[in-house]
């Protein structure tokens, strides 16, 4: 048989798998669940998750606070999942709505960079990343001498800064300037008893805090240009809103258009967001916990509202991220160069990237969740998307909370909707895929068998080409012809689909029979054997579903095999 001498090093998989289960490609183990929000196992899901709330609410957890949960799906136009709490002190306010919901206005804080770095991919943004701000920004062009280009400690050295590295927080500047400087926010005395010397006139803030209005542009890279860097380019992800606001300047330049203007042209309007904006709204629409000012609800945030400054609704940002996940505005290859980690932080469970705060999950499987978080005032929110389950939610709170609220709602709802939209994929999957795919005409004992188990991807479990039966040829192959039980052949999907044809690829690999330890013999490899066994140019790992007119499937193509086997 052709794969008899093509599957000599088999065995390595046997050598590298951590454990006695599949070690899968990463990506999405199934096609993408649809209709998420009419599914029994969704629904059952939500109603645990609104009781777990509830429970939250009644037992005090939540009190103070009035939150909006949304769970939506990309290839939905509808919400699969709403939820909203009105905590006491707002329906018995004297400003703002009496009871929120999907349509009431929140402040999103820093949730904010990610619709600018929206607004870059609608531009080919990720082409700019390795450009220096400073072809962009006139004011970051100033020439240095020789004594500041060889003093990396005091001076940045803005030429080397990229768009990329301000967008993933990788530019090695400061947080912010002015905002929140302990010299314009705290009493001279109160800082002299904390150790810090008192300061001269000329080095204090002159915007940016009360009483002083915000920096303008001159202020802004008047104080940048005076600040010293703390860390090098491209050494660690550093959280920088100033960084952003320098984005914000820039991508004025490259669209020759102001950011607000920018901003209602290309998401606002096409994606018809009727509750967000760049400015203060009626507060009448809005939720606003104590008042207008105590709540930071009018804090105008000058040019920084690329870093914090949008207001949104609910319903609004979960269509921001349906519009994500369905490349409504950006092209589907953007978005995936888009959605990747720039950089590691310290915890193996967080990455970082432009701007996605990238929050890495293990069970059932290995699952990135892109996130996006913001804090300003008394608001409080997260917006966290799931690429393979083309799914997401977003939770908006305000109130006495802290930036803890809505992470720890928010890992519960992952917890919970994670290994639910596994299972409703494996579901849809083994309606749409399982079953038996032969030839019935006599001319070739050719067959193959799609189930699925408790690992990730659709089972093939039994592979017969010409009489011969191809998972033991693989076992013999490899090493495994004692314990053929340890062969494993999976197929998952590739992301490739042309009219009338889904792709996917074989995983084949031997397990291990024991848990292996170590970091390096127990790291899953098959990323870099997956296409090592080619046969006439085409992978042995090629396999397609063909579909009828109807979406249904009709066929599968082992694609090396030249062969077609309809589905019986």
């Amino acid at each position: 048989m052709l794969l008899f001498y093509l599957l000599p090093l088999l065995s390595l998989g046997a050598n590298v798998a951590a454990k006695p289960n599949a070690c899968p490609i990463f990506g999405p183990a199934f096609p993408a669940p649809t209709e998420i929000g009419s599914d029994p196992t969704f629904i059952a899901a939500t109603q645990n998750l609104t009781a777990q709330i509830k429970q939250a609410i009644q037992s005090g957890q939540l009190a103070g606070n009035s939150i909006s949960v949304q769970i939506f799906s990309g290839s939905d136009s509808y919400t699969a999942y709403g939820l909203s709490h009105t905590d006491g002190s707002v329906r018995h306010g004297s400003v703002g709505v009496r009871e929120v919901d999907e349509n009431t206005v929140f402040r999103v804080g820093s949730i904010s960079k990610l619709w600018t770095m929206l607004l870059y991919m609608t531009f080919n943004g990720t082409k700019h990343f390795q450009e220096p701000v400073s072809k962009y920004v006139p004011e970051l062009r100033s020439p240095y001498n020789d004594s500041q280009q060889i003093n990396q400690i005091d001076y940045v050295n803005w030429d080397e800064v990229t768009i990329g590295e301000l967008a993933s927080h990788q530019a090695g500047i400061p947080r912010d300037y002015a905002f929140m400087d302990l010299a314009a926010s705290a009493p001279a005395q109160a800082l002299t008893r904390m150790g810090l010397p008192s300061l001269p006139k000329s080095k204090q803030m002159p915007c940016g805090n009360a009483p002083f209005p915000p920096c303008n542009r001159k202020q802004f890279f008047d104080g940048i240009l005076d600040t010293q860097p703390i860390a090098a380019t491209s050494s660690t992800p550093l959280y920088s809103n100033a960084g952003y606001q320098i984005l914000g300047y820039a991508l004025e330049a490259i669209a020759q258009k102001p950011f607000q203007e920018i901003l209602l042209e290309r998401i606002i309007e096409p994606l018809r967001l009727s509750h967000s904006s760049h400015s203060m709204p009626d507060p009448n629409l809005a939720v606003i916990p104590s008042d207008l000012t105590s709540s930071q609800f009018n804090l105008d945030i000058g040019d920084a509202i690329p870093a914090g400054g949008i207001y949104s609704s609910p319903k609004d940002i979960s269509t921001l991220g349906r519009a994500i996940l369905a490349n409504t505005i950006v092209s589907p290859a953007m978005t995936r160069r888009w959605m990747k980690p720039a950089s590691h932080t310290a915890s193996l469970q967080l990455s970082v990237g432009h701007p996605w705060e990238i929050m890495s999950f293990n069970e059932p499987r290995l699952v990135d969740l892109y996130t996006k978080s913001g804090t300003i005032g008394m608001y409080n929110s997260i917006m966290a998307l799931s690429p393979d389950h083309n799914a997401g939610f977003a939770i908006l709170s305000a109130g006495n909370g802290t930036f803890a609220l809505p992470m720890k709602l928010g890992e519960q709802i992952a917890e919970i909707m994670l290994p639910t939209l596994d299972q409703i994929a494996k579901s849809q999957a083994v309606q749409r895929f399982a079953g038996t795919y032969a030839l019935e005409d006599g001319t070739s004992n050719s067959s193959i068998t799609i189930v699925t188990d408790d690992e990730p991807g659709l089972k093939i479990a039994k592979w017969i080409s010409n009489s011969v039966d191809m998972g033991q040829a693989f076992a013999a192959n490899g090493g495994l012809q004692d314990t053929p039980s340890l062969l494993s052949m999976r197929l998952q999907p590739t992301g490739l689909k042309s009219p009338g044809r889904i792709s996917f690829s074989a995983v084949i690999q031997g397990l291990s029979p024991q848990p292996t330890s170590g970091t390096i013999p127990s790291a899953c490899m098959t990323w870099l054997e997956l296409d090592s066994y080619i046969y006439g140019n085409v992978g042995v790992p090629e396999f397609e579903f063909n579909l009828s007119e109807a979406g249904d499937v009709v066929s599968l193509t082992p694609r090396a095999l030249r062969i077609t086997l309809p589905k019986l």
